[in-house]
């Protein structure tokens, strides 16, 4: 993550160029990434490089004209080659190209290789039947969530050696003993080349880290508990068939269970997410405000989240102190209410998506990082603008919302907090308290502890079995009642308190800071440690009739739920307070 990769495993295939070896080389990396890639190689080195990729006609006349020559007869020459080395995308890999897969590759390079921890993807499939004599994974983050992920990329690289899951998870996959990480790490060790910032760059200003606790407000607090009253039937109940808690008998119920999860998520976000609510929304701010008024939509979009909210009181902040800032989040329709956001305060901006291609991607990054550029902010989608972007301008970065995988947020944090970036940087989080999503973040955050593990030095037992538990039913099932519970313990006006605070009083009252000197030596999940205010003990989470006590707590007419069908993505606060 901003370490030098690109640049390393360039040089490292003109070396061996230079030493006889004269390909054909491929690189393999995100669409993003490509037009970097191509820059490197024509600054480091003197090879013949051409980008595959692109319509089916364009590569028809790459295939024609750059990749093989041809005798007097215009037949190919087969194992004559115009380039040194091919630059294609996963996408390439995934449409079966038969020219790639004629040519026996020297080496390969594949960039940010964790895509292939899935061992069933069809990129493994597709890299399997080409032809490549010598591998090279990069990656910022080889460990993500199991050991099993481990796998993945040890049999790809040599299948030989690593034919056997089933033997490698009896040997290693509980990690529950010093013995079984040291054993790990000395199979890795000879394969893996590992960097760290502070090994490649001494001077770099340490990252802080400030996580916001912000509230839900009073319309959000509506469609949040709307949310769990129209499922509280699949919830109490287990669903059709009953029994067995949400996840009932089987994993049909498991898909209702992850949606319900997901519409909280949006909530927390913003309301405008869920299907229905902006009309609604915008229909109660008329009845208490003059639609005449000015910014009439900016206001009562701002007004409609805490997180919006945090945002309106923390940009002008940032924007009087020169900073530049980086946006992500996880969902793109809460970049288009960003977005929407930024246009009507008049801040310039960029974004990029998964809808953004090629060379409008390398454009706007660009424009970003001009040295005389007015963008004050960049919006980006975590998965999609968090891999192997330069954005060293930016010395400020928002997490509007986590990932469940805490390494997609570091390598997100990555874009600015690398090799090259003279300023100290700052990173807000935002986690809306007394929430799904803030105990989601909380269980998230026992995911880095696999990558402590394994690839950094053990010191003691304890850390050797600081593994990643894998969550059971009864773990999600208790995200979803922590968050009710906390939802309806909070106090009415904590929301309309929160809206009333400046910055300033945000930031010292509903915040906690963490300075990580070294990426290498812990992190934000790891040394954070929130508990949330209020006492939680008079309704049990063990409890079997939690979900009967919460709704008794909240107050909710249970004959109207029992008489409604399950929630199915759009709900109404009619008649809620």
């Amino acid at each position: 993550m901003g370490l030098g990769k690109t640049i390393q495993s360039i040089t490292f295939l003109y070396e061996i160029y230079l030493k006889g070896i004269h390909g054909p080389f491929l690189v393999i990396a995100p669409l993003s990434t490509i037009p970097n890639w191509e820059r490197e190689f024509r600054t480091w080195t003197e090879l013949n490089v051409i980008v595959y990729h692109g319509s089916q006609a364009s590569r028809k006349t790459i295939q024609a004209y750059e990749m093989n020559y041809r005798d007097v007869q215009g037949r190919v020459i087969k194992g004559a080659y115009k380039f040194h080395a091919v630059i294609t995308t996963f996408e390439m890999i995934l449409t079966e190209c038969p020219e790639l897969r004629s040519v026996s590759w020297r080496c390969v390079v594949i960039d940010e290789a964790h895509r292939l921890k899935n061992r069933n993807c069809k990129l493994l499939e597709g890299l399997k039947m080409m032809d490549m004599e010598h591998k090279v994974l990069l990656t910022g983050t080889p460990l993500q969530n199991t050991v099993e992920e481990l796998f993945s990329l040890l049999n790809f690289l040599e299948p030989e050696r690593f034919p056997s899951e089933n033997t490698f998870m009896q040997e290693f996959g509980d990690l529950k003993t010093e013995e079984q990480v040291q054993k790990l790490q000395a199979i890795l060790k000879p394969m893996m080349l590992r960097r760290l910032k502070e090994d490649v760059e001494k001077n770099l200003a340490p990252k802080e880290e400030t996580i916001i606790e912000v509230e839900l407000t009073n319309i959000q607090k509506k469609y949040y508990r709307a949310i769990l009253e129209k499922n509280f039937s699949f919830l109490s109940k287990g669903g059709p068939g009953g029994g067995g808690g949400a996840w009932g008998g089987g994993g049909a119920q498991v898909p209702n269970l992850l949606n319900t999860m997901m519409e909280l998520r949006k909530c927390c976000n913003h309301p405008y997410l869920i299907n229905g609510a902006e009309e609604k929304i915008l229909d109660d701010f008329r009845e208490n405000h003059h639609a005449e008024m000015p910014q009439f939509h900016l206001q009562a979009m701002i007004q409609a989240a805490g997180k919006l909210v945090l945002i309106d009181k923390l940009l002008p902040k940032l924007k009087a102190g020169g900073h530049r800032v980086l946006v992500f989040s996880q969902m793109v329709r809460c970049l288009d209410i960003l977005e929407d956001y930024l246009i009507q305060k008049r801040y310039p901006y960029e974004r990029i998506d998964g809808r953004v291609r090629g060379n409008l991607r390398q454009a706007a990054i660009d424009r970003f990082s001009r040295p005389d550029s007015d963008r004050f902010v960049f919006l980006l989608c975590t998965r999609a603008g968090g891999l192997g972007i330069n954005l060293t301008a930016a010395d400020t970065c928002i997490i509007f919302d986590s990932d469940w995988n805490p390494q997609n947020d570091l390598q997100a944090q990555a874009r600015c907090h690398r090799i090259g970036q003279s300023k100290a940087v700052k990173i807000y989080r935002l986690i809306t308290r007394n929430s799904y999503e803030r105990e989601m973040f909380d269980k998230a955050s026992l995911k880095l502890g696999l990558d402590k593990a394994v690839l950094q030095s053990m010191s003691g037992r304890e850390n050797a079995a600081n593994g990643v538990p894998q969550l059971s039913k009864k773990e999600v099932e208790d995200l979803l009642r922590k968050g009710a519970y906390g939802a309806l313990m909070d106090e009415e006006d904590e929301g309309s308190k929160f809206c009333e605070e400046d910055i300033d009083q945000i930031l010292l009252r509903r915040t906690q800071t963490i300075t990580i000197e070294s990426e290498g030596k812990g992190s934000t999940f790891a040394k954070a440690s929130f508990v949330a205010a209020g006492n939680r003990t008079d309704i049990s989470l063990e409890d079997p009739d939690f979900w009967q006590k919460w709704a008794k707590k909240a107050e909710l007419d249970m004959e109207a739920i029992n008489g409604r069908k399950m929630y199915c993505g759009k709900c109404s606060v009619t008649g809620m307070t």
